[in-house]
């Protein structure tokens, strides 16, 4: 059965909870309306239930929930896609500033630099014309190409094609990091086509932020470490984030560190095709530690402009 937990355009969450703390109040409603439907859903595919007791007087915490894990997933989903939802918000309102400003001279990159002072998630932004071209660059420490073809790029080609705003797939930069860009077409006062706007993500900075504080473990070590894990992947198979950072993009249907694990192979197909549900499987503890052991999941969605992240935490059973 598949789920979407908190509906909008895209299926996901809204709230953006790093700078609107007024809905904290919100956020813990629609996280009880979300958990209700999760095991909703469970118990439709024939799952078997986690004890969940009464909720008394409207107060929700993570042992009330009955599941630490399914709590600790709402709660980071709400947070990832409030924090994609307000870089979104800010890439939209650079683009329509650069209408009016146009995609070169000082102007321009002015623009990019309050932009990346907005947020720290952003790492680079530039400004391309309509033949894929880079025209003005701001960078955090780095060289921004200016006067690069970045028309082979995906997610840049499919802008300059549709003219819609996209939302990458991960992808090595030039600065030998993985980055994930937020793109947006830019048009004149006129309505004419000028190129577009990317801005780059670092997901990693993005998730240790959100994942950390909610499995308490060190970001800078992993150290800390409890039972309690969180991974996120892509629709085709590429892990994009882990507490055991060894795993960040390897790919589950094709590595031949998960070949011998069929239960987590059944699993990651069923998370490609069901936006959120809960399941069990068995793998090591962490590329480190060869133990095999039983884990329990529960997995969501978050994203942007149709493309889709799988949150998954998990715990160890044995």
């Amino acid at each position: 059965m598949e789920l979407g937990l908190i509906t909008t355009k895209y299926g996901m969450t809204t709230m953006s909870t790093k700078k609107n703390p007024e809905k904290s109040i919100f956020g813990l409603a629609t996280m009880a309306i979300a958990a209700a439907l999760l095991f909703c859903a469970i118990a439709a595919s024939g799952q078997n239930m986690p004890n969940v007791p009464n909720v008394p007087n409207g107060n929700l915490s993570g042992a009330e929930f009955g599941s630490d894990m399914l709590y600790m997933l709402l709660q980071i989903q709400a947070d990832v896609q409030g924090s994609l939802n307000d870089l979104d918000l800010e890439v939209a309102n650079a683009a329509q500033s650069l209408s009016a400003a146009g995609l070169e001279g000082d102007a321009a990159r002015g623009i990019l630099h309050k932009l990346l002072e907005s947020d720290s998630n952003l790492a680079e932004a530039v400004t391309f014309s309509k033949d894929g071209k880079i025209i003005a660059a701001e960078c955090k420490g780095c060289d921004g190409g200016e006067g690069a073809d970045i028309s082979h790029q995906e997610h840049v080609a499919y802008l300059l094609k549709t003219k819609t705003p996209t939302f990458s797939k991960p992808f090595l930069l030039v600065e030998g990091y993985n980055g994930t860009s937020l793109a947006y077409p830019v048009f004149s006062p006129q309505g004419e086509f000028l190129g577009g706007i990317s801005a780059i993500i670092e997901p990693d900075k993005l998730l240790n932020a959100v994942v950390a504080p909610q499995l308490h473990f060190d970001i800078n070590n992993r150290s800390n470490i409890t039972d309690y894990s969180f991974w996120l992947m892509h629709l085709d198979g590429q892990i994009a984030y882990d507490r055991d950072a060894s795993q960040i993009g390897k790919y589950l249907f094709e590595d031949p560190l998960y070949k011998s694990y069929p239960s987590l192979l059944d699993l990651g197909k069923k998370m490609i095709t069901a936006r959120s549900g809960h399941g069990y499987y068995s793998f090591q503890v962490t590329e480190g530690n060869k133990k095999v052991v039983t884990k329990e999941s529960y997995w969501t969605t978050a994203g942007l402009h149709g493309r889709e992240w799988r949150l998954v935490v998990t715990k160890m059973m044995d």
